[in-house]
Parts: C-alpha cells; sequence; structure tokens
C-alpha cells in the first residue's frame, strides 16, 4: 500500500492524483443530491456531441480513472529501469502524454459503441433554441 502511495505522489500520477480527488468530491456531490450527472452537458456541448450522448461528467470520470490508472502503472513499471536525468524526464512526459491519449481514446470508443446500443437516448438530446446547446428535458427541474 505505501508503494501505491509513494507512486502516486510523483510525476506524472500526482496530477492525475488530484483529478481524482476532484472527481471523487463531485460524485460524492452527486450523491448528496447538491448536483446532478447532467450539469456540464450544456457547459461542454462540443464534449456532450464527441462521447456519443453519454453525460459529460461520466465520460470526464472514465478519462479520469483510466489515465490515473495508466500513469500509476506506467510509473510503477518504471522506477525498476532506474533512469536518471533527462532520461527519466522524458519518460515521465510521455508517460503523461501517452496515458491521456490512450484514456481519451480508449472513453470515445466505449461511449460511442454503448450510445449505439441504446439508440433511443440520442432522441432525448434537444437544441435550446436561443444558444443552440443540447440539454435534456430531464435535467431541467428546479432547485429548491
Amino acid at each position: 500500500m505505501g508503494q501505491v502511495v509513494e507512486t502516486a505522489a510523483q510525476f506524472p500520477t500526482v496530477i492525475f492524483t488530484s483529478a481524482l480527488v476532484v472527481t471523487l468530491g463531485f460524485w460524492l456531490l452527486v450523491l448528496l443530491g447538491r448536483a446532478r450527472v447532467r450539469d456540464f452537458d450544456t457547459d461542454a456541448p462540443s464534449l456532450a456531441r464527441s462521447f456519443g450522448g453519454v453525460p459529460v461528467a461520466v465520460a470526464v470520470s472514465v478519462v479520469i480513472v483510466t489515465t490515473w490508472l495508466l500513469s500509476l502503472t506506467g510509473t510503477a513499471l518504471m522506477d525498476p529501469a532506474h533512469l536518471t536525468g533527462l532520461g527519466r524526464a522524458a519518460a515521465r512526459v510521455a508517460l503523461l502524454g501517452l496515458s491521456v491519449l490512450v484514456a481519451w481514446t480508449a472513453t470515445r470508443r466505449c461511449a460511442v459503441s454503448l450510445a449505439r446500443l441504446f439508440p433511443g437516448r440520442a432522441g432525448l438530446y434537444l437544441r435550446d433554441t436561443a444558444s443552440g446547446t443540447p440539454y435534456d428535458p430531464g435535467s431541467c427541474r428546479a432547485r429548491s
């Protein structure tokens, strides 16, 4: 357990560790009823379209968790190589970019594939006539 915590505190995993903490905080707010899953869909309409109807919060959470796991694994596998100096820095920066790229691509492909299994869900996205942004009528309830 100590090695996992130590690895999670090293670059580049520490970036995704902090993002993971923020993501867990968001989902805690959703569980407490203070936030809704579709709150970010109107803020990021291109992401909503990119993920084929999957809520942006869900898709980004999956990207963050996958990136954290890939980065943690890559960092743990790199440590026994005993890289130093510029080689270590280059390997860590490459791991940062590669883990983001792989996680984004995998999440997007899974989301688009799952959206094809549920064709009725895509029809629920309507456009706001004033701004042209997508919204889900089920998430437009009044807050108390």
